[in-house]
């Protein structure tokens, strides 16, 4: 017997004494002219994540790619006539900030999410929290996200994602880490652990100028994102930065060291681009980075890192936002020329809605079974029968748990939900429990995944 279920909307945590929260979306006048909200926010997020003072220029270009994405502002102020009455308040008021910009900031936004089933799923991104360290413990934190959850549960969304500074924030919200990616390295050099591939290069390579990539690189990052598990659609900043409009250090003038290429396959479809800068002749040895690597399919892959070891007096690349497991490791001759130097988390995922979250996902095998969420936050706590048919599941929420039942939290489900990680390496960590009688191998036969998720979108 099946049952009602909705997501709860959490409570929202108060904020202390003499701090008031504002939400607006961020705008610009036609001339592109920063609001004076807006700007003074962005600067506060800048000023948080220890960034330069951002000159007007960048600012600018700052709201105008903001605006592009639809961003919503939340930030937490300071009451100035709460603050005039604090034996600090006339110290504030001399040397602070002026009050409109905030003590606290968080921004979200819609994009899509690719979990590998029937459709892209909705999701509410999450970004620029911080808190002001001189307003720290007062609940600013928990206040924003708690809005911020009730806001996405209140529009429908079945899943919120971020991508984290540091580690430790966000799991008490419930969101748990779903995807990693790899900072590589490849040594290019010929002959021993150099550069050499297994199959023969197919299509062409081309040189192209970035300037001019912008149509091109959303289709092929389009093709990508359908395709790929884990995948976030992008935000307008990319397209800025891959089209050499904004230099990665000081985003108000051109990156005039940017090159760019794409792959064309025989039958003169585009299959992927990158873009990339050299390091300098001082660099030792010779290095190219990696900006960005896109690609609709591995072949395509393969070949644009097939011409960037190719390219001339280049004898190692780099690349900081790498999937994790990548078919170019098994497609060398050497697969120790593709080093790993770090693994990261990468997405974050806080599931709001169990049942159209999990309908909308992949699933490795067909099968059935209950399963027990809680959540700290009580968004999502119930029990849900599963049922995969056909690679499709079908999920109802049931008054009380089935034969083959398993209970883990939202977190867990979280980490668990794009296929990072298998149900049995939770189970050997404590975070999911079964019934007596429960068939561990047929629940990670069904709800495991065969390959690693791989997100490109930092956000």
């Amino acid at each position: 017997m099946s049952i009602d279920f909705a997501p709860r909307i959490p409570a929202i945590a108060p904020l202390a004494e003499g701090l008031v929260s504002r939400s607006f979306p961020a705008a610009q006048s036609p001339d592109g002219t920063p609001e004076t909200a807006t700007e003074a926010f962005v600067r506060t997020v800048s000023y948080n994540f220890y960034h330069g003072w951002k000159s007007t220029e960048q600012v600018r270009r700052s709201v105008a790619a903001s605006v592009a994405d639809g961003r919503q502002l939340h930030g937490v102020y300071l009451d100035p006539g709460f603050a005039s009455l604090e034996p600090w308040g006339e110290t504030y008021e001399t040397l602070g900030f002026d009050a409109e910009h905030p003590v606290g900031t968080f921004v979200d936004y819609d994009k899509t999410l690719n979990a590998a089933g029937p459709d892209l799923l909705p999701a509410r991104l999450i970004t620029g929290v911080g808190v002001s360290p001189s307003f720290r413990r007062r609940g600013i934190l928990k206040h924003m996200m708690t809005s911020a959850l009730a806001r996405a549960v209140s529009d429908g969304m079945p899943v919120a994602a971020l991508t984290a500074s540091e580690g430790p924030i966000y799991g008490r919200f419930g969101f748990g880490v779903a995807t990693r990616e790899a900072e590589i390295e490849l040594d290019l050099r010929p002959g021993g652990e150099g550069f050499a591939l297994r199959t023969p290069p197919t299509g062409r390579v081309l040189v192209i100028d970035p300037t001019k990539g912008r149509e091109a690189f959303e289709r092929i990052f389009a093709a990508f994102h359908a395709g790929t598990r884990g995948s976030v659609d992008r935000q307008e900043r990319y397209y800025r930065h891959d089209t050499a409009e904004w230099a990665p250090d000081d985003f108000s003038s051109s990156d005039k060291k940017l090159r760019g290429a794409v792959h064309v396959h025989d039958d003169g479809t585009l299959g992927g681009y990158v873009v990339y800068s050299f390091e300098g002749w001082e660099a030792e040895p010779t290095t190219m980075r990696i900006s960005s690597l896109v690609a609709a399919d591995p072949r395509s892959s393969i070949e644009l890192w097939r011409f960037i070891a190719d390219l001339d007096i280049v004898h190692r690349a780099t690349w900081h936002t790498a999937p994790a497991e990548d078919p170019l490791t098994q497609a060398l001759l050497t697969p120790r020329t593709r080093a790993t130097r770090n693994i990261n988390d990468m997405l974050w995922v806080r599931i709001l809605n169990p049942m159209t979250a999990l309908q909308g996902r992949a699933w490795g095998a067909d099968g059935q079974f209950t399963l027990t969420l809680t959540d700290p936050l009580e968004i999502c706590d119930g029990t849900f029968a599963v049922t995969v048919n056909s690679g499709t599941a079908q999920v109802a929420s049931v008054p009380t748990p089935g034969k083959q039942h398993f209970t883990m939290d939202a977190e867990t489900l979280g980490a668990l939900y794009l296929g990072d990680v298998s149900v049995l390496t939770m189970r050997a960590a404590g975070r999911i429990t079964g019934a007596d009688d429960a068939d561990w191998k047929a629940f990670s036969a069904t709800f495991d995944l065969p390959t690693a998720p791989y997100c490109a979108t930092h956000f």
